[in-house]
């Protein structure tokens, strides 16, 4: 296996899937009507790796229909695990179809938002017996879900609606679930929003704000791409007044926080790389797919499963990294082929630099003859790569360098 793709590239052939995993029980319509919510995993066979970055992947059907098993879901979980991901497809709590309003649609989102947070807390307590690195987590939704991450992540107590506070079912947001994980963070990595949204963007604080990706039909009238009643051709009646991932991400420019992405499709509607009949549309789930998975590439903590041994040798202390570290500007990063190196601060005929793999492989080797170094990786497959920086032979910097296609 090239272990120097992984997470770049579909690198396992075989994936095991683990069915009906329990992680949360939670009241459904009153009257102590307690009922079980699992989940589906996903991970790459033969995989040696101890800790890897979870995934964790919530389904749309507004609040009435939909499962884990969505034909989405299941093809998100199974190519994130043969890119070296571990994957996990969950349940949420549902409402009938009869008693669709736009009361009680807010009350679900609420309610599957305190399910998405029994199960971030869930992998947080068990993720050792995962193989899942806790500080690489991320959630991905469609439609629904995506709804319900967005109210995971954004809203406080203080923050909900009054239709949450009507029945025994709405407790406080992270108190759901089982209690031996009811003091977990719910802190996660980052976000892929699939044609979702808010119900309004003053609960988005910088503080609360993770890395985020927004995918979305321009021309979507379930959820709208900008803002408006869900449904709006047909049953806007019923419906709440949401603002969709343009709102989101005009707020989250106002309120300072830059590290997001957004993907418009022009002209596209809701959920559009499923058809009709509910089945893939394969080039537009590709292209889904793959700004998902650069998206997470971009932003996964250094990976503790990738052999480091490399690495061991002249280890400096944190400090010393740090300043170092501000000597140097290294930019595009991630990128499809150059890297630029300055040089700030220290004497840089006295500095040296050398490329290696995820494997330690020596790639380059240079020594800087003036304050700026072009680096052509484009040459290079797409994955995770390690510059190393020395002064007068003494290592004092590691960067992680991640190329794209």
């Amino acid at each position: 296996m090239a272990q120097s793709v992984r997470y770049a590239n579909s690198v396992f052939e075989r994936v095991l899937v683990t069915k009906g995993v329990p992680f949360s029980q939670a009241e459904k319509n009153g009257a102590g009507n307690l009922i079980t919510l699992y989940f589906d995993f996903y991970e790459p066979a033969g995989d040696t790796a101890q800790l890897r970055p979870l995934v964790i992947t919530v389904f749309g059907g507004a609040y009435i229909a939909g499962s884990r098993d969505f034909c989405d879901m299941e093809e998100y979980c199974r190519r994130l695990a043969k890119h070296g991901y571990v994957a996990a497809s969950i349940d949420y709590r549902l409402m009938s179809l009869f008693s669709a309003s736009a009361k009680n649609i807010i009350r679900e989102m609420y309610i599957a938002a305190q399910d998405v947070s029994a199960a971030i807390r869930y992998f947080k307590l068990y993720g050792n017996d995962y193989g899942i690195d806790t500080n690489n987590i991320f959630l991905l939704g469609n439609s629904a879900g995506t709804i319900a991450i967005l109210h995971e992540m954004f809203m406080e107590e203080q923050e909900r609606p009054v239709e949450t506070f009507s029945s025994p079912e709405l407790i406080p947001l992270h108190s759901s679930g089982y209690s031996e994980y009811l003091d977990k963070s719910t802190r996660i990595a980052g976000v892929v929003a699939q044609w979702g949204g808010v119900l309004g963007v003053d609960m988005i604080d910088s503080v609360e704000c993770v890395p985020l990706c927004f995918i979305h039909g321009t021309a979507d009238e379930s959820v709208p791409y900008d803002s408006g009643y869900c449904y709006s051709s047909s049953f806007s009646f019923l419906m709440p007044y949401i603002y969709g991932s343009h709102s989101i991400s005009e707020r989250l420019v106002e309120i300072g926080f830059h590290d997001y992405e957004i993907h418009p499709f022009q002209g596209e509607e809701h959920a559009f790389y499923l058809s009709s009949l509910y089945q893939l549309i394969d080039d537009k789930f590709d292209t889904c797919f793959n700004i998902t998975k650069n998206f997470l590439l971009r932003h996964l903590d250094f990976p503790l499963s990738i052999d480091t041994s490399f690495m061991q040798s002249d280890t400096i202390g944190m400090q010393d990294q740090e300043n170092a570290t501000s000597a140097f500007v290294i930019f595009p990063n991630p990128t499809k082929g150059i890297i630029n190196l300055k040089c700030n601060s220290l004497n840089y005929q006295s500095v040296s630099v050398r490329l290696f793999d995820m494997h330690g492989n020596l790639l380059e080797s240079e020594r800087m003859d003036e304050t700026n170094v072009r680096l052509d990786l484009s040459e290079y497959k797409m994955g995770i790569y390690f510059l190393e920086i020395f002064e007068k032979g003494m290592k004092i910097a590691v960067y992680k360098l991640v190329k794209l296609d």
